[in-house]
This record gives structure tokens, sequence and C-alpha cells, in this order.
């Protein structure tokens, strides 16, 4: 098992994404739709596919020319799609024990630090007992990031 946290369009933690030490593993593109808005991700959201038959049910819709149907989405449901991702191509590559996979994704994942300033999280206490945000450790393993953002291109090449 590999705990992922989600990051948005600035490279920080997701406003709503869990965090901790030991915890989480690696940090992933998740979106962040109150936080990380940028002129590149305006709604600070991940485009996903989509099925057809519920586009109804998809509040940022986006139809391809193709007829492909697409949502902009947020979560963690966004980011750990990425890191199975890696993981596979880490897999295909012959490495197959569960360990040294999650090795692989650790070893080769771009470290992250903390924020300097974690004010911007002030508004979202944590779930179970309200306390604020904190991030925990340094730029090699911290408990927002884990061992940093999941390199796909690293991953292969190292």
């Amino acid at each position: 098992m590999v705990g992922v946290t989600a990051d948005g369009n600035k490279e920080l933690k997701s406003f709503y994404s869990s965090y901790g030490v030991g915890t989480v593993q690696v940090i992933a593109p998740g979106g962040d739709s109150i936080l990380q808005k940028t002129a590149a991700a305006p709604n600070g959201r991940v485009l996903s596919t989509w099925p057809k038959a519920l586009i109804n049910s998809c509040r940022r819709k986006v139809f391809d020319p193709s007829g492909a149907t697409y949502c902009y989405l947020q979560g963690t449901s966004m980011a750990s799609p990425h890191v199975a991702g890696v993981a596979a191509l880490i897999v295909s590559l012959g490495v197959t024990d569960p360990g040294a996979v999650t090795a692989k994704l650790t070893g080769t994942a771009d470290s992250m630090a903390c924020p300097p300033d974690l004010s911007i999280y002030a508004f979202f206490p944590a779930v179970d007992n309200g306390a604020p945000q904190v991030c925990q450790g340094g730029t090699g393993y911290n408990s927002f990031n884990g061992h940093g953002q999941v390199n796909a291109l690293t991953s292969v090449s190292q």
C-alpha cells in the first residue's frame, strides 16, 4: 500500500487532502479549487475522462469534437491514479515485488519542502480533532508531501 496525498497547480498540498508522518509516501496531482487556481488551471481541478451516460452528473463538463466526454474533478481519487500509473510503468520494467515498487516510487519522487506559509490552511482544520494543519519534516520527507511529487520519467529512467 502506498499513502498518496493530493496537490494542486501551485504544487502545494490540496486543502482537503490527508496528511501525516508515516501516512504519506508520495504526492500527486489531485486538484485544488480553493487555494490553487491559476491562469493555467482557472478552476483548479483535474480534467478526467467521464462516462457519456453520466455526463449530466458532472458540473464542469467538457466535450471533445470526437464525442469523448470529460469532467473537471478534484480529490485524492484524482491523485491516486497518477501514482498507480507510475507503479504500472515500474512493474513494466520487471520490478514486481510490492516493496521494490514502493521503494522505486518514493526513491524517484521529486522532493518537496513543507510550505513556508501554513496560514493558507487556517480555514481547513484537521477533521478528527479540529487542530490546525501542521507540516512536519524536511525536504526529503515530510507529513504533507511524503518523499515528494511522483515522477513518471525518473521512475523508468533510473
